[in-house]
């Protein structure tokens, strides 16, 4: 009982340190973005997936995603930007491809996949303008 005691106590009191309120969130665009890249990675590192495990990914990224084909969109584009050699080159790629097959907004997969660019992509800095 006591170690069971002290590891939630240890858990309420470490995560706010390694987790912050806006990571943490529930609908925040960094939390659906790590659930979007789980099912990707998950779809795609066992290769190009069957259409049955296609279909599967996709049922799960539009429930995820809920229209937010920006979100899909990111997630895509910095798949893309992963080294192209290395074993996990197919999965990046293979990755990407689930998120445009899902809906991803084409136009943002370019400015995402570029290295130097803000974090928001309707900042108005000319340099970076889509």
């Amino acid at each position: 009982m006591a170690r069971a005691a002290l590891q939630r106590s240890l858990v309420r009191n470490l995560e706010p340190v390694f987790y912050n309120a806006q990571v943490q969130a529930r609908g925040s665009d960094d939390y659906l973005l790590s659930q979007i890249a789980d099912v990707c990675r998950w779809y795609a590192v066992a290769g190009p997936p069957t259409a049955q495990r296609q279909a599967a990914a996709l049922a799960e990224l539009a429930e995820i995603a809920a229209g937010r084909t920006d979100l899909l969109a990111r997630y895509a584009g910095q798949s893309l930007t992963r080294p192209t050699t290395g074993p996990d080159a197919a999965v990046h790629e293979c990755a990407a491809q689930l998120c445009i097959t899902a809906g991803a907004d084409m136009r943002l997969i370019e400015w995402w996949s570029r290295e130097d660019h803000p974090r928001n992509p309707t900042t108005t800095n000319q340099r970076h303008s889509l």
